[in-house]
């Protein structure tokens, strides 16, 4: 990529560019507004010499010295040209020349009674004109010969040998009337050409400007050459909508970008809403100038300049902001003189005569601020309340989770417990302790362990045997007689359990579970084992068979569970209660009326503001008039406060309408930022410099086109191309990547913009708008399948009046001179069906209209005769090439393909998709398709096109 050190070279680049397509010129009218422009006289050739009589010669030379000594003077550009070919149009005659030689540098030095030998000059083929009257075809065109110089160029096109330049001039065949010739040659004046000329001025002013403002990172012009698109962010708000419908989120996506960057590039593929997204632009740059104005005083332009090379796409622009906001002011329309006389000077001065007639009501003005601001805060405090419901909805969805947990535990303990209960119940049956009595044995217990411990003590001694000592015997007596007399023998201590335990064994006996009395020591020993293990089974039975604690467990599980799904659902509403989108992806469909108000509201408080400032306003107003009327004084007053007059008028006319070609006359100066917003459509029909001018002059931009669509048309053959290669680029220190990049015969606006590198095939980093608005689906399919946008269809499927969406009809066919008149026949006979079946050759909006195209100039010419002599009532803009078509649409489009034999090549269609994206695109809901499908479908798109129909639609 050119460095910024290198913006010289690609100005001066550009400006041989504009000199060779200035020489391309393929029409010159005779007439004399304020110079000639055509000289037949004095003018001889002889040979391969051109000779000029001397007073003539003079005259020339004195513009040229001129042309040095005063900016103001007009530069010297003369060609030869020969034969004399030209037509009658409006009383003029226009001249046509075939092709053009550079003669200006003649002037620079001395008078040549002998003459100059102009085989040594440059010289340009004129393209159109060789296709219209000698049936060069597109193919044919892109290779001419031109690199050996003019008589080979000659010979090889005109298929006539020769000596002499002079000579060719009697063999060449002559086109038939109603075009007229004169055998001689003549002088043209190449450099009026209107576009050129004011684009070729706004370069070299630029080029020559002491400083460049704009050559800084983050301005449109430099980010143009220099920069790289950079991704859309998603958290971005915008203010105000046009009053249509809302935009889609791709549109959405569009308009956060172009907030904040300096350049957004946006691919708009056909029929996908790019006109939509403009107005919305439109409506932003209103909305945020008066909400500045509003909240802090502080006022800048927001004038936006609506632009392209498409007239078309201009008019689209004007048509829906007629239709949908009419306004006596608002836009003004037109950079023409004639749409300036017309139109442009009118306006403005119905709006001095509004200004003069209404007084300024304050309290309006403050109320309707007051309203503005109150329409901001409303969609703020949305957007606050958002942010509170995202914050929420965060909290939510983890309690839901933590809920949802909670729940999963739960269910598991119910199901365990469940489990264990049925488990237990199917494993082997223990005794039922159920009606085991508890209390008795525990008082049986009781009164068993204190007998035991009542009992006296063990004599161990008679375990030795029956013998021993006297006095030991004797001892044991004494201790018999003592129990007997204190009771505590064994036998008494027996006796009174008896007795303490007879009523607890008695609640024993009438269960299955009675208790024997122990009689004796040894088996008191065993009933208190016994009793104490058979209330330890007992008691742990109990415990763990007892029916209300199982329950209780049971109902206590159940009822957190119920809690928590109660809770779960609760939270559940909540959520489905929030949006399902976050604020930045649905605010501008939500609020769509909320922004259209805001919208409405500013504009309304600009004007109540231009009233406001009524002196001022009027004064520019009344300054700007005399800039469009040519007054020399008010060029110097718009230089010195060019900011305030934009600013003053752009408060009664935010929107400037208007061709790339007229801007000059609107904003005369190319560096000044005088425009806050450029929106250029079809960018990719533009070339690359014819944007530059504009973006230097503005503080954002929007550049709209398709890559997938037809590109510019370049007048020049590839031979052509190199030389320009050679000379502009590499032997001028530029680059081969330079050339790619900065080229017009490689680039166009488009391309530029979003940053393709050069590659073949690149369509760059720019926002693809995605939903599809005009073509039933069965059509646009076709196109999103060629060129792989990604489409989402927002139509419906609907039968055409003649039924099918999809119809190819064969033709054999045959053609000569590059015309096939057999397919323009069926065109007319299937235009008398159509017409039968209610489609209309001329109606006020595009519903049931009829277009006819094909992708050759020389077939679409006789289309146009053949169908205009038929129908006078054929508009000329609804019969045309493919090219001339691109942005606009009609009901039923026929395309004639011209090709028909074996040998004809497909190449100028097939090269790329764009040609047949753009001509079946072009119908709402009929396309038909007319040629030799056995031909068209040997190769490439156009074989993809015919297999379409076949499966989708009707074959005749």
């Amino acid at each position: 990529m050119a460095s910024k050190l290198q913006i010289p070279e690609l100005l001066q680049a550009w400006l041989s560019y504009i000199h060779i397509e200035n020489l391309c010129n393929a029409k010159v009218d005779a007439r004399e507004d304020s110079s000639p422009r055509i000289w037949d006289k004095g003018v001889t050739l002889l040979g391969d010499k051109l000779l000029l009589e001397e007073t003539l010669f003079k005259e020339f030379k004195q513009q040229l010295k001129d042309s040095k000594t005063n900016s103001k003077a007009k530069e010297l550009l003369i060609a030869l040209a020969f034969p004399q070919l030209y037509v009658i149009e409006e009383g003029c005659r226009q001249f046509r020349p075939l092709f053009t030689i550079d003669i200006s540098p003649i002037f620079a030095g001395n008078y040549r009674k002998s003459g100059w030998d102009l085989t040594s000059f440059e010289f340009q083929p004129i393209i159109p004109n060789l296709m219209e009257w000698y049936g060069l075809d597109e193919e044919a065109a892109e290779s001419l010969v031109t690199q050996e110089g003019l008589k080979v160029f000659l010979e090889t096109t005109f298929n006539r040998p020769f000596k002499t330049l002079q000579d060719f001039i009697g063999l060449i065949e002559l086109p038939p009337s109603p075009v007229r010739s004169k055998l001689l040659p003549y002088l043209l004046n190449f450099g009026y050409v209107p576009f050129n000329h004011n684009l070729k001025k706004d370069l070299q002013k630029i080029n020559s400007a002491p400083r460049w403002d704009w050559a800084v990172p983050e301005h449109p012009a430099y980010e143009y050459l220099h920069g790289q698109p950079q991704m859309p962010q998603h958290e971005v708000l915008f203010l105000g909508a046009f009053p249509i419908s809302p935009p889609d989120d791709y549109q959405a996506s569009a308009l956060k970008h172009s907030q904040s960057n300096p350049l957004t590039a946006v691919i708009g593929p056909p029929g996908n809403g790019k006109t939509t997204l403009l107005l919305h632009q439109i409506a932003q740059q209103v909305v945020k100038r008066a909400v500045q104005l509003a909240t802090n005083g502080e006022d800048e332009s927001n004038l936006t300049l609506v632009t392209s090379t498409n007239n078309r796409a201009v008019n689209n622009v004007e048509e829906l902001l007629t239709i949908n906001f009419p306004s006596d002011q608002f836009y003004l329309s037109g950079g023409s003189k004639e749409l300036v006389d017309t139109q442009v000077l009118p306006k403005l001065q119905t709006a001095l005569e509004m200004l003069a007639a209404e007084t300024f009501d304050s309290a309006v003005w403050e109320s309707t601020k007051q309203q503005l601001l109150a329409g901001v805060q409303q969609l703020q405090s949305h957007l606050k309340q958002d942010a509170y419901y995202q914050q929420q909805r965060g909290v939510d969805e983890q309690l839901l989770e933590q809920i949802n947990g909670d729940i999963e535990v739960l269910e598991q303990a119910i199901k365990t417990s469940t489990s264990d209960f049925q488990h237990q119940s199917e494993r082997k049956p223990t005794p039922d302790y159920s009606e085991f009595p508890l209390e008795a044995y525990q008082q049986i217990q009781q009164h068993l362990n204190n007998a035991w411990h009542s009992l006296p003590p063990v004599d161990y001694s008679q375990l030795s045997g029956k013998g021993g000592n006297w006095l030991i015997r004797l001892w044991h007596r004494i201790q018999r007689f003592w129990q007997e007399i204190t009771k505590s023998s064994p036998r008494y201590v027996l006796k009174r359990l008896h007795k303490q335990v007879e009523m607890p064994v008695l609640a024993t006996l009438a269960t299955p579970f009675p208790f024997q009395i122990p009689l004796t020591t040894e088996s008191l020993a065993a009933a208190r084992q016994s009793v104490s293990q058979l209330l330890y089974v007992a008691s742990d039975w109990q415990q763990q068979n007892r029916p209300s604690k199982r329950q209780q467990q049971s109902e206590s599980l159940q009822r957190q569970l119920t809690d928590l799904i109660t809770r779960r659902s609760q939270v559940q509403n909540r959520l489905t209660s929030y949006p399902t989108k976050d604020f930045y992806s649905r605010f501008y469909t939500d609020y769509h009326s909320l922004q259209v108000q805001l919208f409405e509201l500013s504009w309304q408080f600009q004007q109540l503001e231009a009233l406001r400032r009524k002196d001022e306003v009027m004064a520019s107003i009344k300054t700007y008039i005399a800039i469009l009327n040519n007054e020399w004084e008010a060029y110097r007053q718009l230089a010195l406060n060019w900011q305030s007059i934009y600013r003053d008028i752009s408060l009664l006319f935010p929107v400037f309408l208007s061709t790339l070609h007229s801007i000059r006359r609107l904003f005369p100066y190319p560096d000044t930022g005088c425009i806050a917003r450029v929106i250029v459509d079809e960018a990719g029909q533009i070339p690359v410099h014819q944007v530059f001018p504009a973006l230097v002059r503005c503080h954002q931009a929007l550049i709209v086109g398709d890559p997938l669509q037809l590109e510019p048309v370049v007048q020049l053959s590839n031979q052509k191309k190199e030389e320009y290669r050679q000379t502009a680029f590499l032997e001028s220190g530029l680059t081969e990547e330079d050339y790619d990049l900065y080229s017009p015969s490689a680039c166009t606006a488009y391309h530029r913009a979003a940053g393709v590198s050069g590659q073949s095939g690149e369509i760059g980093n720019g926002i693809i708008l995605k939903q599809h608005y005009r073509c039933v689906p069965s059509i646009i399919t076709f196109s999103d399948r060629l060129c792989n946008y990604g489409m989402e269809i927002d139509t419906q499927e609907k039968p055409s009046r003649l039924g099918t969406n999809l119809l190819a009809i064969h033709v054999e066919g045959d053609y000569s001179n590059h015309v096939n008149i057999l397919e323009i026949e069926k065109v007319a006979a299937l235009i008398e069906e159509l017409l039968a079946a209610g489609y209309s050759l001329n109606s006020p909006d595009s519903s049931n209209t009829i277009g006819v195209i094909s992708p050759y100039r020389s077939q679409a010419n006789a289309l146009q005769l053949t169908l205009q002599s038929r129908w006078k009532n054929f508009p000329s803009d609804s019969i045309g090439t493919v090219h001339t078509f691109q942005g606009g649409q009609k009901a039923a489009i026929i395309l004639s393909t011209r090709q028909c034999h074996s040998t004809d090549s497909l190449w100028f269609i097939n090269r790329q998709p764009n040609l047949l994206n753009v001509a079946v695109s072009r119908a709402r809901e009929l396309f038909i398709l007319v040629g030799n499908l056995e031909r068209l479908k040997k190769e490439g798109y156009t074989k993809q096109l015919v297999e379409y129909i076949e499966q989708f639609g009707e074959i005749r």
